[in-house]
């Protein structure tokens, strides 16, 4: 039998190991990324998780699941919709997905420029069309991270809309974009983004487009050799969160996850705008051939297609307002 003074000894002990155990995490939050982990999206997860565990000394932890790990991005927003995801970072899919009339904003040649993007994102009416996934879907819109111009990459050189023609091409699900590509004359072939890969390889699709960060980060360049400057869109990437997950949460708990992915997205903006001034130079290392098309010709080539939507297709008014933003 063993003495007071052995079991005494024997119980200090591990309650010391156990008080010198980091404290588990009071609350854990997953993150649904569609991005790889080159994207200056990914980085700016990096940035968020540095800054809720250090800000919540520990009381936060916060898992990231990257490249479409846990689904596309209609995935995505359906579980943080439901809460039983707590956040997410996607593209437009939130919109083009679930309420396509209102996807103006990031369709072939209506944007100008990045600083059109911007006034759009930092205005009302991108606070206007960010409130529609929250009022209708339940996910909130923490930030808007810029993603660049999409590219086109393919097989072949395309220079005028005459190239397009016969060519199956990757899109999202996305009936605005798949309107405007057939007006033109591609074959749209609806693909999930974590199988573009292997489509392009296997030839189920002969091109796709997106911008150089998903080129670069998914190796495309593996299966295509021609990138072409289209800048066709300009595309946004979105931190969200889930409403019904935030509610359960404090106050002072909110306000710090708020703060982070503020501070987090002013992050990755600044390395998206560096980073893809770089990847042309990086593309074209790895093999890819520069082109640089007509870009005149397709924006006057899609014009019908354009009137058509804005009559047939989106809210009555909304392609005009993005228009006006000067």
């Amino acid at each position: 039998m063993k003495s007071k003074a052995w079991i005494v000894t024997s119980l200090v002990f591990i309650v010391g190991f156990a008080l010198a155990m980091p404290a588990a995490a009071g609350i854990k939050m997953n993150i649904g990324s569609t991005y790889g982990p080159d994207a200056p999206v990914h980085f700016g997860l990096v940035k968020f998780k540095e800054l809720v565990e250090q800000r919540s000394k520990g009381d936060m932890e916060v898992l990231i699941h990257v490249g479409g790990a846990l689904g596309g991005e209609r995935e995505v927003f359906e579980a943080m919709g439901s809460g039983g995801l707590e956040m997410g970072a996607m593209g437009s899919g939130d919109t083009s997905i679930f309420y396509p009339k209102y996807q103006v904003f990031e369709v072939p040649y209506v944007m100008r420029d990045g600083d059109h993007f911007w006034k759009f994102w930092n205005g009302p009416l991108g606070k206007e069309i960010n409130d529609v996934s929250l009022k209708e879907g339940g996910v909130m819109t923490a930030g808007v991270v810029w993603r660049g111009a999409r590219y086109l990459s393919a097989n072949k050189p395309i220079r005028t809309p005459a190239d397009v023609k016969g060519l199956k091409l990757r899109l999202p699900e996305n009936k605005p974009w798949i309107r405007i590509w057939e007006s033109l004359g591609a074959v749209p072939v609806v693909i999930a983004f974590p199988e573009i890969y292997m489509a392009l390889k296997t030839g189920v699709a002969e091109a796709q487009e997106n911008p150089m960060e998903s080129i670069w980060s998914y190796k495309f360049y593996e299966a295509q050799k021609y990138l072409i400057a289209t800048n066709h869109v300009f595309s946004a990437a979105k931190y969200q969160i889930s409403k019904k997950w935030f509610d359960t949460l404090k106050p002072d708990q909110q306000k710090l996850i708020l703060d982070a992915w503020k501070d987090a997205t002013d992050y990755a903006n600044k390395l998206a705008v560096e980073y893809d001034k770089k990847l042309i130079g990086d593309l074209q290392a790895k093999g890819m051939t520069l082109v640089t098309p007509d870009v005149a010709a397709f924006q006057k080539a899609v014009q019908p297609a354009l009137r058509e939507l804005d009559k047939t297709f989106w809210v009555p008014g909304l392609f005009e307002r993005v228009q006006a933003i000067k």
